[in-house]
């Protein structure tokens, strides 16, 4: 799978260059938007584009500009999220707002997000796409904007709650991470001159595996390795982020947990022992092993959608990248 993503990311990578090339005038603009970018990333988002353009009868090529287009969105929100969480570092290097200043890394991501519609009219353009799903490929990329918005400000109010339900913390995924998936893989579709039946099953397994997704970063955030994940391990429970393990956790520990969950969570001075600690009680309580298990059921979920395509290597790469979401290791 991480060789197939690699192919996925080396012609998306010629793409976005086109669209973000390294001359930007002023320069300072062309480092702020390429900083992440080039620090890596899966590019599943793209690869999804590509991957479902293929499955339902298209080249990986008919969809490359919206491909690049979705690791663009997709970079302009990472930007902004560092800004919010007060984030240093992202992939193993500072973040925007470090090394440029809150201004400029704000004007990058804005930057960033007003090539994403360009680059998709060039597509539909280029296909001579119907005007009707040159339509609906906008309008996908537009809802998904706004969903990703109201999910983002569910995420910094539950920092707030001490009372957020299972129910709200899939709500507010299902928006901030979900969204953008679910408007990859049907745009995907759309590029691919697919039909409703398909259209919308590619929509519904997208949506699945960027919820899988999320809950899969929440677990590697506390219990996967700080060089592979890219950011601290431990700085969501620093940070007062309300994942579905602090959730769970905070419903079924007993007192005595909870005390030592709290002495970290929320807390940015707490210590690293304190962090361990935490960490602890959430695999104590099962409240990991909970979570995990909530991702690999909706990534069988997410699967079973894909049986309206026909057979082909697509297909197949397309069930691959459901189960990478909740095996991999960053």
């Amino acid at each position: 799978m991480l060789e197939y993503l690699g192919e996925c990311a080396a012609l998306v990578e010629r793409e976005i260059n086109r669209w973000i090339p390294k001359d930007i005038k002023p320069e300072i603009l062309a480092k702020a938007t390429r900083h992440l970018i080039e620090a890596g990333g899966k590019r599943l988002r793209p690869c999804l584009a590509l991957t479902a353009c293929e499955a339902v009868g298209g080249k990986r090529e008919d969809a490359i500009e919206t491909a690049a287009a979705l690791e663009l969105f997709h970079s302009f929100t990472l930007i902004h999220d560092d800004i919010m969480d007060h984030d240093e570092f992202r992939r193993n290097v500072k973040t925007v707002h470090v090394l440029w200043g809150e201004p400029i890394a704000i004007i990058a991501g804005d930057a960033l997000f007003a090539k994403v519609f360009e680059a998709a009219a060039a597509n539909a353009s280029r296909l001579k796409m119907s005007s009707e799903r040159m339509v609906e490929l906008f309008n996908t990329l537009s809802r998904a904007s706004f969903e990703l918005c109201q999910g983002q400000v569910l995420d910094m109010l539950f920092e707030k709650r001490d009372d957020v339900t299972e129910e709200e913390y899939m709500q507010m995924i299902s928006g901030k991470t979900g969204a953008l998936t679910e408007a990859a893989a049907k745009a995907g579709a759309l590029l691919g001159n697919a039909d409703e039946r398909q259209t919308q099953a590619l929509a519904s397994y997208g949506r699945l595996i960027g919820i899988a997704f999320q809950i899969q970063d929440d677990v590697l955030g506390v219990w996967g390795k700080q060089e592979k994940f890219g950011k601290p391990i431990g700085s969501d429970i620093r940070e007062g982020k309300r994942t579905l393990m602090i959730v769970r956790a905070l419903a079924t520990a007993s007192e005595k947990d909870r005390e030592i969950l709290l002495k970290a969570f929320g807390k940015s001075n707490a210590t690293n022992v304190e962090t361990r600690e935490a960490i602890e009680v959430l695999k104590k309580v099962g409240a990991i092993d909970y979570v995990a298990e909530r991702a690999h059921k909706l990534v069988a979920e997410a699967k079973l959608k894909l049986r309206v395509l026909p057979e082909s290597k697509a297909k197949e790469a397309l069930l691959g990248l459901a189960d990478f979401v909740v095996e991999r290791e960053f």
